[in-house]
């Protein structure tokens, strides 16, 4: 008779969980040999795949948390900003004003509204070209151009597109962590079509 291999144990065991409860004695030598091996039992063995399994779905957990708080904030952050949209007539006091709004959140330090011109060509052929925005660290030569000294991450937006340009919208934080690549970026994105439309009613 052939030697089982251990797929096929590992199979006949996931086919019959019950099958050490049935049998005692095998698990007791398997113990054995663990034990004698130095390592734990299996029960300490599934003991331990359980609290690392916990451990991850708590993780997935408080950062999901994390992220609906976050997402909540810059929801009612960007209804404060859609309601600006409509209360001015001229680019220069929408840009102030929701500068006071989007800088009222301690997690981000700077904002910049400001028309297109060609001292951002290279900006936009650097950053802007393929989404038309542009989340995560920045250059000194960026950082320059756009915020303060002490802005390390940014969230920059381009206002219509990269053939008709009007303007460019920035977000900065002193945290080098905050804006990312992969963050969502699904309400930003609806306020900027907002504030294109307006804009375009402007110029």
């Amino acid at each position: 008779m052939s030697e089982l291999n251990e797929e096929q144990i590992t199979s006949y065991l996931l086919a019959n969980p019950d099958f050490l409860v049935k049998h005692p004695n095998v698990l007791a030598q398997l113990d054995l040999q663990q034990q004698a091996q130095g390592a734990t039992s299996l029960v300490h063995i599934q003991q331990r795949q359980l609290r690392e399994h916990n451990t991850h779905l708590k993780n997935q957990i408080d950062t999901m948390s994390q992220h609906a708080v976050q997402n909540e904030l810059v929801y009612r952050l960007l209804s404060q900003c859609h309601r600006q949209l409509w209360s001015h007539d001229d680019f220069d006091t929408i840009a102030k004003n929701l500068h006071a709004i989007v800088c009222s959140n301690n997690d981000i330090s700077d904002f910049k509204l400001i028309k297109y011109s060609t001292d951002y060509d290279e900006l936009i052929e650097h950053r802007l070209t393929n989404s038309g925005h542009y989340l995560g660290r920045i250059t000194a030569q960026e950082r320059a151009l756009l915020f303060s000294d002490d802005t390390q991450s940014a969230a920059i937006y381009l206002i219509v597109d990269k053939k008709q340009p009007i303007a460019i919208l920035a977000f900065g934080s002193n945290n080098v962590n905050h804006f990312e690549p992969a963050q969502d970026n699904l309400f930003v994105l609806d306020f900027i079509s907002a504030l294109q439309l307006r804009l375009q009613k402007l110029a």
